[in-house]
């Protein structure tokens, strides 16, 4: 058997393919996550030696140098060996930038290193790659809690799994033979602890599998077990020629898509291009472009297919969901060359016909063959979306007609699910218009209605984005054929600031669009600090910022994913200094212990930075649907009292928190221009406030 000094003496075929990915991963990585702003820690638990005695860089040497090439002052690497002989070639090999602090190389055990991180770790960026000589120190207990991590801060692992060492673990043979002892059971549940549980005996000890297909259903299995934490996943053989056993799987997981679909292309190009060259060295065929000689696997009827199953799809995301099912099968120019041959054969997309070529954000139909013509129906109505009118009660009183919705509303749409009040438990809430650019919040907060309002969606409140041209389209229409002022909320089912981090920020998006015209308003509804892109916007006048701020005490508490309170007051204090308007939600208050206290500082915070134009009050509520959908019910105990949005805090105590922050704004600060977000009549008429002239947050 190789000892791990021996290895070091030249890069083998296979180790070519792991350090291929790795290395092409990296630019684009550390590129798109410097943009995050944040530490990046970089983590290679079995480092080896750094550099092999052919002197081909090891993976210690491909991270540092990309990383001095692209976030010279962003990063920290940190290098583990248990061998002590790697241990001082990889220190002498990054002496200067051990010197420099930008580097950690640790004699250890790899195990040792994942526990303490841990305990360490706060808000960095964190990439894990795991390359062991075996498998000892990759067990699942060791990698799970940086799966678990929460969502506001990137997390990748890669993990490189030998195929001989899961067979040797698995001891089939000797299962096979009845043979078990205490080194078979040994082995056994060293397997288990790695694979994250015994599932795996199911496969490896299945005879009726080849060992190719034992690999392969455990690696799928493994991956399903990391997509319960990080989503996006992917894996890549490595082996020495056609026909040769796989030496190991590469298997990552990210939070982001953008991982996938860089290694769904990086992985495909790495492996069959060493295959092509190991294949075809020394023959009439070694110097022809290995793209001529792959698999040609034909995926236009996986595009065909997918559309039958949701008409309309997005080009990107169909081709997410492609990788998702036949992962490093197809390059994306494969998919985007296929999407092109097809269109206007098979398919159709109405953008096309506007913009005279397909793109990512295409909404892609099939063709009806057996009617021609109602193809160029639905691109009508794709294309030019129309205003939908209704007859509306306010609750001053006065009947007029506004906008329901456009086209399906799936994009502009009237929020009217509180009828106008008749009884006294009947909530006050105006109608106002919802721009449903997105779905769900990064931020998790305990008592969130979209708990229940997407409990059936399989992402549950994982943000997910609709698609730009689609969004642009009908709030085009809009702005253009409506007259009467309207402000529409960004922040009803999303986050409105849950994408700027991205490459395309939605907020310089939709005020670019806005900023065209002077009747409309656009709002948006956040708890987040990623405020860079909107301090940066030339023009704000149809823009109104609105922050959801909570007591201290009980932000940390229910709101635990979500930025400081602190930190949030701050984040609107600058918009009001780069001349945003800016309101403010308190809501939900909780009779929390000595809430007046809490409440009464969280006030003076606030206006100890800046004044907001609107301030809008609410008490903790709970749908039903809301209740059923969170795991924390440690919140649900306060609420005593019925009305028609919910269960609510009992009349007496809800009037006690109002009124204690009514006053103490009116006689610290002088401050009225308060408002309650879906109360009841009878507590606004016991308050002394008329809530037929409100002023809220989402209305003008």
């Amino acid at each position: 058997m190789t000892t791990e000094s021996e290895f070091f003496k030249e890069k083998r075929p296979w180790s070519r393919i792991k350090d291929e990915v790795l290395e092409n991963y990296l630019a684009p990585y550390l590129k798109k996550v410097a943009r995050l702003e944040q530490k990046i820690i970089l983590v290679d638990a079995f480092a080896g030696q750094g550099v092999f005695d052919d002197e081909s860089k090891g993976s210690p040497l491909i991270l540092c140098e990309n990383a001095e090439r692209l976030v010279p002052d962003q990063y920290i690497a940190i290098f583990v060996n248990s061998d002590q002989r790697c241990h001082e070639i990889l220190q002498s090999a990054l002496s200067r930038l051990i010197q420099k602090n930008k580097v950690i190389c640790i004699h250890g055990a790899a195990i040792d290193l994942l526990q303490e991180l841990r305990n360490v770790l706060t808000t960095q960026t964190l990439f894990i790659y795991l390359d062991p000589f075996g498998l000892k120190g990759c067990e699942f207990d060791s990698i799970k809690p940086y799966l678990e991590r929460e969502k506001l801060y990137s997390t990748e692992i890669v993990v490189n799994m030998s195929m001989p060492t899961l067979h040797r673990l698995a001891t089939y043979n000797a299962v096979l033979e009845g043979k078990e002892t205490d080194q078979t059971i040994s082995l056994n549940q060293q397997l288990t602890r790695v694979l994250g549980g015994d599932w795996w005996k199911d496969i490896m000890w299945d005879g009726s599998l080849n060992p190719e297909e034992k690999e392969v259903n455990v690696v799928k299995k493994y991956q399903d077990l990391l997509k319960r934490y990080l989503p996006f996943t992917g894996s890549c053989p490595v082996r020495e020629k056609t026909g040769k056993r796989t030496k190991y799987y590469i298997i990552f997981c990210s939070r982001h898509e953008a991982a996938m679909l860089l290694m769904n292309d990086i992985m495909h190009k790495a492996y069959f291009k060493k295959i092509h060259e190991a294949d075809f060295r020394g023959t009439l065929f070694e110097t022809v472009d290995w793209r001529l000689t792959k698999r040609k696997d034909d995926i236009k009827k996986i595009i065909v297919d997918e559309i039958k199953q949701t008409s309309g799809v997005i080009r990107k995301q169909l081709w997410i969901r492609i990788i998702q099912k036949h992962f490093m099968r197809w390059l994306e120019s494969d998919y985007k060359k296929a999407t092109q041959l097809l269109n206007d054969r098979e398919i159709f997309s109405p953008t096309k016909r506007q913009t005279s070529r397909l793109n990512d954000n295409c909404e892609l139909y099939l063709v009806k063959k057996n009617n021609p013509s109602s193809s160029t129906i639905e691109i009508k109505s794709i294309v030019s979306p129309k205003i939908k009118w209704h007859k509306y009660k306010l609750l001053a009183g006065k009947n007029v007609r506004l906008v329901d919705r456009v086209n399906d509303g799936s994009i502009i749409k009237r929020f009217d699910k509180t009828p106008i009040p008749e009884k006294p438990t009947d909530v006050i809430c105006p109608h106002f218009l919802e721009l449903k650019w997105a779905y769900g919040c990064p931020f998790d907060c305990s008592w969130c209605y979209l708990k229940g309002t997407f409990r059936f969606r399989p992402e549950g409140i994982k943000p997910a984005y609709k698609p730009l041209e689609k969004i642009k389209s009908h709030v085009e229409a809009f702005l253009s054929q409506v007259d009467t002022p309207e402000i529409l909320n960004t922040g009803e089912i999303a986050d409105s600031l849950m994408k700027e981090g991205k490459t395309s920020p939605f907020s310089r998006f939709i005020i670019s669009m806005f900023q065209k015209q002077k009747t409309h308003k656009v709002l948006f509804l956040t708890k987040s600090t990623n405020i860079r892109n909107l301090l940066q916007m030339p023009e704000k006048s149809q823009v109104i910022m609105s922050f959801s701020l909570n007591a201290k005490s009980a932000a940390e508490k229910w709101e635990k994913k979500a930025p400081p309170v602190s930190k949030r007051i701050d984040a609107a204090r600058k918009l009001v200094e780069a001349g945003y308007e800016v309101r403010i939600r308190i809501d939900p208050i909780v009779p929390i212990h000595n809430w007046q206290k809490h409440y009464k500082q969280l006030v003076d915070k606030m206006f100890s930075k800046f004044k907001p134009e609107r301030i809008t009050l609410g008490t903790l509520r709970g749908l039903q649907s809301t209740i059923n959908g969170t795991k924390d019910h440690s919140w649900v105990h306060f609420l005593k009292e019925k009305s028609n949005w919910g269960k609510k805090i009992d009349f007496t105590t809800r009037y006690d928190l109002y009124k204690t922050i009514l006053e103490y704004l009116k006689e610290e600060y002088d401050y009225t221009e308060v408002a309650l977000c879906k109360e009841t009549m009878a507590m606004w008429n016991k308050l002394g406030m008329k809530w037929q002239k409100i002023k809220c947050n989402c209305i003008w």
